[in-house]
């Protein structure tokens, strides 16, 4: 017996279904991660920016501060 033949094919009405239900399951789950890992980067650039201010702006706007980003930003670009 073949994997095949473990499959009816004279019920074109219930593979239609079928095929409806797992692809709206896959697009859920699809955009529940999309979401999920939005929400990640946000809140990782957040806690990034947390210390930046913190730290090196002192909790201010510096007149440095563009300068200390872009040197940041081309350190972790390599």
């Amino acid at each position: 017996m073949s994997d095949s033949s473990l499959i009816p094919t004279n019920n074109p009405i219930d593979e239609a279904l079928l095929f409806q239900r797992v692809s709206a399951i896959i697009e859920s789950k699809k955009s529940q991660a999309a979401a999920y890992a939005n929400r990640e980067v946000t809140l990782m650039f957040w806690e990034i920016g947390q210390p930046i201010n913190s730290v090196l702006l002192g909790g201010e706007r510096a007149a440095y501060g563009r300068r200390v980003v872009l040197n940041l930003t081309e350190q972790l670009r390599q």
